[in-house]
């Protein structure tokens, strides 16, 4: 389980401090360069051990194709990778929530830095109470489910209300402004690139070039397993579909058989274990 940075348990940087704004200076292309590698070579060093399999859901699949063509040396040190709902690809988001922010995204991103917001979605121990008290587990269609249908898709009787409570204990728990603003670039240019800094100069002081280099797809070698569905509200199929096309070295893409499964039914579906979780465990086993 990997710990970016960033988030409510992963703030003990050496010199930076979480109220500075030189803290949040990142977005997931630094998770993925940087953090990620860490943790395996961590892993890896401690077990003893030559390679690992990689789980990802959502974020955790783009930080691993940022690792794996921005340092393609790690491919040999992962035996096979599953991506759930792989986030590369954003276009066609059916969220009018998260369609609205994409839209927005340079004006909210400004609204922010104005206000000296660096970080979003911060955890909060009173916003945890308050979705206790009006959201609770007993009762299926409550305010937050509602609300995730909003955000992620709708699955009124796949969605496991008591796992929904006990994530709302830890999620939302932090995240760059300019994290979320580079998803929202992604929507915009219909690409898998590096943060764009909006002005050719900028681009140019940081990548040599005036528009920000691509992700090269074709370097990730490690063996890959897609799971996705059809009622993703955040990433459409169509995305997966050109992901897997991209991908040199894929081994299956599965739709997930419920039609009603959503982008976070990945972590909370009642059916999940039996529709996603089993399947992976025995391919783990076979190999």
């Amino acid at each position: 389980m990997a710990d970016l940075r960033g988030n409510r348990y992963s703030r003990r940087h050496t010199t930076l401090s979480p109220d500075s704004r030189a803290y949040w200076d990142y977005t997931w292309h630094e998770m993925g360069y940087y953090d990620l590698p860490a943790t395996i070579d961590h892993i890896l060093h401690v077990t003893g051990t030559r390679r690992l399999h990689y789980i990802g859901f959502s974020q955790g699949t783009t930080v691993f194709f940022v690792m794996a063509s921005s340092r393609p040396e790690y491919n040999e040190k992962i035996s096979r990778m599953y991506a759930l709902s792989a986030a590369v690809y954003a276009e066609h988001i059916r969220s009018p929530i998260i369609r609205w922010i994409a839209d927005n995204i340079n004006a909210i991103k400004y609204f922010l830095d104005t206000m000296g917001l660096w970080q979003v979605l911060p955890h909060k121990k009173a916003q945890y109470v308050l979705q206790r008290t009006f959201c609770p587990a007993r009762k299926a269609r409550n305010i937050c489910v509602q609300l995730f249908e909003l955000l992620f898709g709708p699955n009124p009787n796949g969605t496991d209300p008591l796992a929904q409570q006990v994530i709302a204990g830890h999620y939302p728990s932090g995240a760059s402004s300019k994290q979320l603003q580079h998803f929202g670039q992604l929507n915009h240019c219909g690409c898998f690139q590096q943060f764009d800094y909006g002005r050719k100069g900028l681009n140019l002081a940081a990548y040599g070039s005036e528009h920000p280099p691509k992700y090269n797809l074709s370097a990730v070698t490690t063996p890959v397993v897609i799971f996705h569905s059809l009622n993703d509200w955040l990433i459409d199929p169509a995305n997966v579909v050109r992901l897997s096309s991209e991908l040199p070295n894929l081994v299956s893409m599965t739709v997930v058989e419920d039609p009603n499964f959503n982008h976070l039914d990945f972590m909370i579906a009642k059916r999940v274990r039996e529709l996603v979780y089993d399947k992976i465990l025995l391919d783990l086993n076979l190999l």
